[in-house]
């Protein structure tokens, strides 16, 4: 019976346990949250997304919030990962805190998610000063991905952008054109809202019969901004008049479903009618088509290989050691190009954690509060060999009553609502840190 009742009043101590550490656990936790929030959860291939990622505080962050990269399988995923800070509505109550976001354009149709994402920041808790490290993570968000709509015939040609800009140059004029002269239009894409690998190759349009037709390798540009993702291509295709007459230019014709509205939106170049003339001097099409035929890219000529004993003109030993010599150089550039890099990131991670960049970013910080408060306390507790943990009791020992009473004026204004300004309270602390750097320094 003894042993019953003790083994009984272990597992109700195990139980009590558990229940406190817990609540501990949740209240550490607490005093740092984060939200993940889709723009959609059902879309097309090629059709992107926002994944809006926010965190934040009951207090303050006192270091930057770091946050592991996202990873979602068949879509790239374009990062918009420079914070941006703000006060936040989170059931009803305004909280401070930072927001970054992804645009994902998935290539795949199918049932895909956006994994946790592990987030650390460092906040106080609420009524202390005392900087703690937190590390959480964002919940699962489930998202479709659906297949091309079965109405859209030219699978290929499918293309998803929210506004698309069709330009075409002529060169030269097309005045006064004869047999073996050369023309070359050159069709300028400008997509808002998609990437340039997406933007389709129109240069398969407007085979013709009465001119040879060479077509170049799109040049693709990205062209994002701050906040969206757009592309550039830019394609060109040589004419190579052959037959005299009068002909129609073929239009160059670009189709594309825009997200925002649900339509598919048409697009095409003008329509174009040249008058092309005889030419005695035919024999200059052979030597046009020659050299025209070597800008497209082809297969190896196996008319050209060399010979079997021979590695691009050397002999297998000369050519084995080039091999060795280049690796050598390879490896020790590498060697010292990571040892810079180090140092380099080393000294830059110490700089930014450094006293005097702590206090430079407090004085650039915006005059609000909430910009202001977070970067004074970051550079306070960063400090080393301060009188106090608090600045107010630091000042007081230091007998700068009237800054000391300043800063808790002002504190107390901010806690208040009245958000006060805060260039008078910069170039206090200005003078404070000069006493106070002093007054360590002779230490």
């Amino acid at each position: 019976m003894n042993k019953f009742c003790l083994k009984i009043a272990l597992f109700i101590l195990v139980l009590t346990g558990f229940e406190v550490l817990s609540g501990s656990i949740a209240t550490v936790s607490a005093q740092v949250s984060a939200m993940v929030d889709l723009s959609r959860k059902s879309v097309y291939v090629q059709q992107p997304f926002r994944v809006n990622i926010t965190v934040y505080t009951k207090t303050w962050f006192t270091q930057p919030v770091e946050f592991t990269n996202l990873q979602i399988p068949n879509a790239f995923i374009i990062p918009f990962d420079r914070t941006q800070p703000g006060m936040f509505n989170v059931g009803g109550k305004q909280y401070p805190g930072v927001q970054f976001y992804y645009i994902v354009f998935p290539y795949k149709p199918g049932e895909f998610t956006v994994p946790s994402l592990e987030i650390t920041a460092q906040s106080p808790p609420e009524g202390s000063s005392q900087s703690r490290k937190v590390v959480i993570h964002t919940q699962e968000q489930h998202y479709i991905v659906k297949d091309i709509p079965k109405e859209i015939k030219n699978k290929e040609a499918w293309f998803v952008a929210k506004n698309v800009q069709l330009k075409e140059h002529w060169k030269p004029d097309r005045q006064e054109l004869k047999v073996g002269d050369v023309l070359k239009r050159t069709i300028i894409i400008d997509a808002n809202g998609t990437l340039p690998q997406f933007i389709p190759d129109l240069s398969k349009q407007g085979q013709v019969n009465w001119a040879g037709i060479y077509p170049q390798t799109p040049d693709l540009k990205d062209t994002r901004n701050e906040s969206d993702v757009n592309g550039r291509s830019t394609q060109t295709i040589t004419y190579l008049l052959e037959k005299p007459g009068h002909f129609s230019v073929p239009v160059i014709e670009l189709s594309y479903w825009n997200p925002n509205t649900g339509k598919t939106n048409r697009i095409a170049t003008p329509a174009l009618e040249i008058d092309v003339a005889k030419n005695p001097d035919l024999g200059i099409l052979t030597t046009l088509k020659d050299s025209l035929n070597s800008t497209i890219p082809s297969g190896p000529d196996t008319a050209k290989k060399p010979s079997a004993f021979l590695i691009f003109g050397m002999k297998w030993y000369e050519f084995a050691g080039w091999i060795i010599l280049g690796a050598v150089v390879v490896y020790f550039l590498y060697r010292i190009g990571r040892y810079g890099v180090r140092k380099i990131a080393a000294g830059r991670k110490k700089y930014h954690n450094s006293e005097r960049y702590l206090f430079k970013k407090f004085l650039k910080s915006k005059n609000s509060p909430e910009s202001v408060l977070p970067s004074m306390y970051q550079w306070w507790d960063n400090l080393k060999d301060k009188p106090s943990p608090s600045i107010y009791n630091s000042l007081e020992q230091q007998g700068k009553q009237d800054a000391a009473n300043e800063v808790q004026d002002y504190l107390t204004q901010s806690y208040s609502g009245n958000l006060p300004g805060s260039n008078a309270l910069k170039k206090t602390m200005e003078r404070v840190r000069k006493h106070i750097l002093k007054t360590i320094h002779t230490k």
